[in-house]
């Protein structure tokens, strides 16, 4: 189990955000090479997957979409993801494992097993207003540890609203839900506020972001996205809690085929990378 928690904890530092005891941590890896290298989403209100952060984007009727993504990250672990939106609705889908081993109190290996983590999202967006949108997400979370099988549930709350063309305000309450015995204690869910703004300049896009957990210390985010060209979009991100982190990305789409790189370096862990790839339709 030490090493499970070591491993959430290696993964997540990318954004500095320390898990603490909350055993749902694996919520918090980012599920797109777009929103990894973004890092703050709660405000943007356009494209194809903003609406896995906040939900409420649906209610603008998104572009129809279909994606896969694999998150390699350190210790050479992976995580799966694929999503789809129509309409005011999206599914999204997640998994995360890797190989672990069993060992006793003195030390002595018992056996080798396989630690998996999965999350099957929901995603509605309902329009309040003209442009005044909110959003909500159902999760069903499974876990395997130690052979062990272990169901939760989470909700994601979102609202944002548009006072102009270039301007929005976002906000969104993820992994809102019960405790869960896990092994022999309750663990809590993630639980986190998010809080945004985005300016739109042209080509660019300037998105500015603050998280609040109400267990570690506040988080700013900022995300910048620059269209380059038609068919070629630059990204970077940071994040800063106790340290500063930097996230890089890019996105290439011809006609309704796009996918999405983002590279996440960290120190001495070494680095992580998110590789999108999806189709419109």
């Amino acid at each position: 189990m030490k090493k499970i928690i070591l491993l959430l904890i290696c993964a997540v530092s990318v954004f500095a955000e320390d898990p603490g005891t909350r055993s749902f941590a694996f919520l918090k890896i980012p599920a797109s090479a777009r929103l990894a290298a973004m890092n703050g989403a709660s405000a943007l209100w356009e494209g194809r997957d903003c609406w896995r952060i906040n939900p409420a984007m649906l209610a603008f009727k998104q572009e129809r979409a279909a994606s896969f993504s694999q998150n390699a990250w350190y210790m050479s672990t992976k995580q799966n993801a694929a999503a789809v939106n129509a309409g005011h609705f999206g599914l999204s889908w997640q998994n995360y494992s890797f190989e672990d081993t069993a060992r006793d109190a003195a030390g002595e290996k018992l056996g080798d097993f396989t630690d998996r983590y999965g999350v099957l999202s929901m995603s509605y967006g309902l329009r309040l207003k003209r442009y005044t949108v909110t959003g909500v997400t159902y999760k069903q979370l499974s876990q395997k540890i130690y052979g062990n099988d272990y169901n939760h549930h989470a909700w994601d709350i979102g609202f944002l609203t548009q006072p102009s063309r270039t301007t929005a305000f976002g906000a969104v309450v993820e992994n809102f839900g019960g405790k869960k015995k896990i092994i022999n204690e309750k663990e809590e869910l993630p639980r986190s506020l998010q809080i945004g703004a985005l300016q739109k300049m042209g080509r660019l896009y300037l998105v500015s972001e603050v998280k609040l957990t109400g267990y570690e210390k506040i988080q700013y985010l900022l995300g910048i996205e620059f269209k380059r060209q038609k068919n070629l979009t630059l990204r970077i991100g940071s994040s800063y809690q106790d340290d500063l982190n930097l996230s890089f990305g890019l996105g290439w789409q011809d006609g309704g085929y796009f996918a999405d790189f983002a590279f996440l370096p960290h120190g001495a862990l070494g680095y992580a990378y998110i590789t999108s790839v999806g189709i419109k339709f």
